[in-house]
């Protein structure tokens, strides 16, 4: 492939040359993507509608203690503990619980 051996100072020439190009593309990219931050970003002020706000619904407090059927308190448990995840400190607080069919 190479007619003469290559010399360690050579490869090390061509081993700094190369991570300075490198180096100097990065900056240039860094600099560039700086200088995003002063394009201003467009204002589309016909978007502007009113979302009408959601009205608080009152509903009964959910009571576990009405659960009679044993697949449903299994599944409030299991729930409870899929949401508290791995933490031990978790607050998890069931709002109500519906049967899917």
């Amino acid at each position: 492939m190479f007619k003469g051996a290559i010399s360690l100072i050579t490869s090390f020439e061509i081993t700094l040359i190369s991570m300075l190009v490198v180096f100097i593309i990065l900056a240039i990219l860094a600099f560039v993507l700086s200088l995003f931050k002063y394009i201003p970003a467009e204002k589309n002020q016909e978007i502007k509608k009113v979302v009408p706000t959601a009205k608080k619904v009152e509903r009964e407090k959910f009571d576990p203690s009405k659960i009679t059927s044993e697949e449903m308190r299994v599944a409030m448990m299991v729930a409870c503990i899929e949401a508290a995840g791995e933490d031990k400190d978790a607050n998890v607080r069931v709002i109500g619980i519906k049967e899917l069919n």
